[in-house]
């Protein structure tokens, strides 16, 4: 008994000792910064010290969490001083006590101004205190520390890179009755202090947001997990165990599933097809209960368009395999813009997509993304590894690869034809608009949105921004919709737009006895990549995919052609043939209509940034096309 009593005392001394370490955190009365390097010096700022540090408590009666931030900058631009000069003692949001705060201001010549403690406010609104820093001019230092008593949080995630230059970041965490994990970006370096440890990193550069690249996944973080041992369900298999193993129903029955299946009538028919009427009828007929919703139990799955919790929704396809007897597997991915999914750990702060893989026919089920069929994953993690989970066999693997699309898949493809006025004032445009592959999922699933939430103006909208662009000159007049069903996913078939549309303005020039054309025009508005000269990291798109042109121009009686050289462009990135990217236009003249052909093509989805420069020509190249001029002149 006396020994018990002694374990649990001295329990009790360390987690007071290591709780009051953190609360009696102090900044350094004469504080000593890194030297500025040279390629900084002409930044507006400079942060020179970022350092936090959470501690997490958690016992039977009591649970707590401290935290801390350490904060100094140098204003070297007076422009900028009102950008960081307003600080708030908070973090996320979640703020319950401010334990401490103080604020000072540093003089090139070394003197030092504390800010008094009545300076500190409290906004009425969120019950925060703040404090502006007043009298600051070029070259000071801003420095402050606060301390927090917050709940605990499960997790977290700490952005240290900025837009301006960060010289040393510093990630601390110590914790009494709990487990902290973390996963950071490569530019830390890891000590321990006892029960303190601490990644840092220093000299980030600035964070810069560049097209088509991974940009949230390059940012400079730190991810967080706190837990219990006896709650710890981020371990892959505990949480597939936990929550995968056996699908289960809030809001209907197993025999009410059983009876939704049966009256399907797929049982004697091939896997794939299964796996179509299932997803068609679910992804046709169930919504989910978005957040704010009541969601009511179900009497009958087969009775129409219904509401259901999204795991209802994930579990009813299982529990369909499972009764029809198809293998299948649980399967685990993240967007690649956002990251990498763990070998080990859920990491919950991440977005994580879930979703069935059916070996048998190697293709996916995504219950969650109703724009998607059956078939190829969600666009955003093909490419990337993820975790597999065989409920059967409780088995997990974290070799799962996410396949990639061919550029056949996904095709945007338009046919335009192009006949002027006699004055040559104006023009009409006929043109069939149509995609496939993942452009086309999405393209109907936006279709229905706003069929069923905006009027029909809103949509008319949406396709003269979507086909001609919001500033091209060209003013649609009248469309008809194809293919618009989600059943014609299954098969890839096209998402059709045919409209009408004229050109008043923009299209049609005169010089003199020429006559100018803007004839690239018509394709649509075209990204560029002109002013990003530079590449700091790898190219990402979203997926692979080939663009189809064609244009037919009517050449008005009394005209021929004097030249079309602007339409004529051919680029190519070196390398395979089957992971490059390429655009190439063709002009011809036959009788009285002048007809142009284009095929452009991204056949991979990463390309390294030591290539850039050949991809950007090529982005460039639809750019350049869509201000391309075809020259008329008279007939002698």
């Amino acid at each position: 008994m006396i020994k018990k009593a002694i374990a649990v005392l001295v329990l009790l001394i360390s987690i007071v000792a290591n709780s009051q370490e953190i609360k009696s955190y102090t900044w350094d009365e004469k504080p000593v910064f890194k030297t500025i390097p040279e390629e900084y010096k002409n930044e507006a700022a400079v942060v020179l010290l970022d350092k936090r540090w959470i501690h997490t408590r958690v016992g039977n009666y009591a649970f707590a969490s401290f935290v801390m931030n350490h904060f100094a900058i140098k204003i070297n631009k007076a422009e900028e001083i009102n950008k960081y000069n307003k600080i708030k003692a908070e973090d996320n949001g979640l703020v319950r006590t401010l334990r401490d705060f103080h604020a000072r201001i540093i003089k090139p010549n070394g003197e030092i101004q504390v800010l008094p403690k009545e300076r500190i406010v409290e906004t009425e609104s969120d019950k925060i205190k703040s404090i502006v820093f007043e009298g600051v001019e070029a070259g000071d230092i801003l420095e402050y520390y606060f301390i927090l008593k917050e709940n605990p949080n499960p997790s977290g995630v700490e952005i240290f890179q900025k837009d301006i230059p960060v010289l040393e970041a510093q990630f601390s965490h110590s914790a009494e009755g709990a487990i902290i994990n973390t996963f950071q970006s490569p530019n830390f370096t890891y000590t321990s202090s006892g029960r303190i440890y601490t990644y840092t990193a220093t000299n980030i550069a600035p964070y810069k947001e560049e097209k088509y690249a991974t940009n949230i996944k390059n940012l400079v973080k730190l991810i967080y997990l706190v837990y219990t041992p006896a709650y710890d369900n981020y371990n892959w298999r505990k949480h597939f165990l936990a929550y995968y193993t056996k699908p289960k129903f809030q809001y209907f029955k197993k025999n009410q599933a059983r009876e939704f299946i049966e009256n399907l009538d797929i049982k004697d028919i091939p896997t794939d097809e299964k796996m179509i009427k299932i997803d068609n009828y679910i992804k046709e007929n169930f919504d989910f209960v978005w957040s704010g919703e009541k969601a009511n139990k179900v009497t009958d799955l087969n009775d129409g368009k219904q509401k259901l919790k999204a795991s209802d929704i994930f579990d009813l396809y299982a529990f369909a395999f499972k009764e029809l007897k198809i293998p299948y597997q649980v399967v685990v991915g993240m967007s690649r813009y956002m990251g990498d999914v763990d070998n080990e750990f859920y990491v919950m702060p991440l977005t994580h997509e879930f979703m069935y893989y059916i070996p048998e026919t190697k293709k996916f089920i995504s219950p969650y993304e109703k724009y998607l069929s059956y078939g190829y994953p969600m666009y955003e993690i093909q490419g990337s590894h993820g975790v597999a989970y065989d409920p059967k066999e409780k088995v997990v693997s974290n070799q799962f690869y996410f396949p990639t699309a061919p550029a056949n898949y996904t095709v945007n493809e338009t046919k335009n034809t192009v006949t002027l006025s006699k004055d040559l004032s104006e023009a009409t445009i006929e043109k069939t608009y149509s995609n496939s592959g993942y452009e086309g999922q999405l393209d109907r699933n936006r279709i229905r949105y706003f069929k069923e939430n905006k009027e029909e103006k809103d949509l008319k909208e949406y396709f003269q921004n979507r086909i001609f662009g919001e500033d091209s000159g060209l003013k649609l007049d009248n469309y008809t919709l194809s293919n618009e069903e989600f059943k014609y996913n299954q098969d890839n078939t096209p998402f059709i737009v045919t409209t009408n549309a004229t050109a008043n303005e923009g299209l049609v020039d005169k010089a003199g006895k020429l006559v100018l054309i803007n004839l690239g025009k018509v394709i649509g508005k075209q990204s560029n990549l002109y002013q990003e000269t530079i590449r700091t990291h790898d190219i990402a798109i979203d997926y692979t995919k080939t663009y189809k042109h064609k244009i037919v121009f009517n050449i008005p009686a009394g005209y021929v052609v004097e030249s079309y050289k602007d339409l004529v462009i051919d680029r190519k990135m070196k390398g395979d043939e089957s992971k490059i990217c390429s655009f190439k236009s063709t002009v011809s003249i036959q009788g009285n209509q002048l007809i142009v052909t284009i095929l452009e093509s991204y056949n991979a989805i990463d390309y390294p940034k030591d290539q850039y420069q050949e991809y950007r020509n090529v982005i460039n190249a639809g750019y350049d096309f869509s201000k391309a001029v075809l020259v008329l002149k008279p007939k002698k």
